[in-house]
This record gives structure tokens, C-alpha cells and sequence, in this order.
């Protein structure tokens, strides 16, 4: 009979001290993995010096499943500002995504990020003196 409880606590163990890795299963606390992607960024056509930028989040295994709607994403910018003028903007998702206007400098090298839970993506981004748009450094 002891040996059942040896084994029982070993398994437990293992269990518990794998959950506590990376790469194992989060038992504690069941927490969810969450993955932040700039989808697109287009330049509006009818007012000149905006971008919109869609933000998809995902989680489930292996990042299947849109985020639950109404997740808070957390948009900054180091140039230009949001629609209200703001360098910093809360947006929650619908479908998984979510959708901010950016009024964009005159010719410069920006950055967005896209903060949810614990994670965070970064878009490049530059702006030239003729108003075109090129994604990544320059």
C-alpha cells in the first residue's frame, strides 16, 4: 500500500514541477497563452496622413481560437497620435480583432505597440516626405 502512495506522490510531483516550466501544462493557475499580430495597416485613401491598423489577439492551443470579445488591447505610438490625440489608446477586441486610426507625422520612423495580458507586438513603421507608408526599418 505504501508503494501506491510513493507512486501517487511522485506522479503528483512531476506533474506539478512540469507545470511550473515553460513547456508544460499551466495547472496552478490555467492560464491562458495569448499572441498579439498586426494584421494590416492601410493608408486611407479619402483623408491623407491616416492609417488604420488591425490588431488580431488569439489564444487556445496553439493560438486556434480569436480572442473572447471585449479583450482590452492596450495601442501606443512614439510619433503622431490616435483619433482624440492621443500617443496612447484602449480598444477592445470583436471577433478576435480590433481596429485604430492613426494620424500619422509628416515624414518619420515610428513604432506601435499592442499591449494584451502578457504579451506585446511591435510595427514598424516609416513615413516618407510624399506620404507613402514602409513597413519594418528603413
Amino acid at each position: 500500500m505504501k508503494a501506491r502512495w510513493c507512486v501517487i506522490l511522485v506522479v503528483a510531483m512531476i506533474l506539478v514541477s512540469t507545470s511550473c516550466s515553460d513547456g508544460g501544462p499551466n495547472l496552478p493557475t490555467q492560464s491562458k497563452s495569448w499572441l498579439a499580430l498586426f494584421k494590416r495597416v492601410t493608408l486611407a485613401a479619402d483623408e491623407p496622413g491616416r492609417a488604420e491598423i488591425e490588431i488580431e489577439v488569439r489564444t487556445g492551443p496553439e493560438f486556434s481560437e480569436p480572442a473572447p470579445d471585449g479583450t482590452k488591447i492596450q495601442v501606443e505610438t512614439t510619433l503622431g497620435s490616435f483619433v482624440g490625440g492621443d500617443l496612447h489608446i484602449e480598444t477592445a477586441t470583436l471577433g478576435g480583432r480590433a481596429l485604430v486610426t492613426l494620424n500619422l507625422p509628416g515624414a518619420a520612423h515610428l513604432t506601435v505597440t499592442a499591449r494584451t495580458h502578457d504579451v506585446e507586438a511591435h510595427l514598424e513603421m516609416v513615413v516618407t516626405a510624399g506620404g507613402s507608408l514602409q513597413l519594418g526599418p528603413s
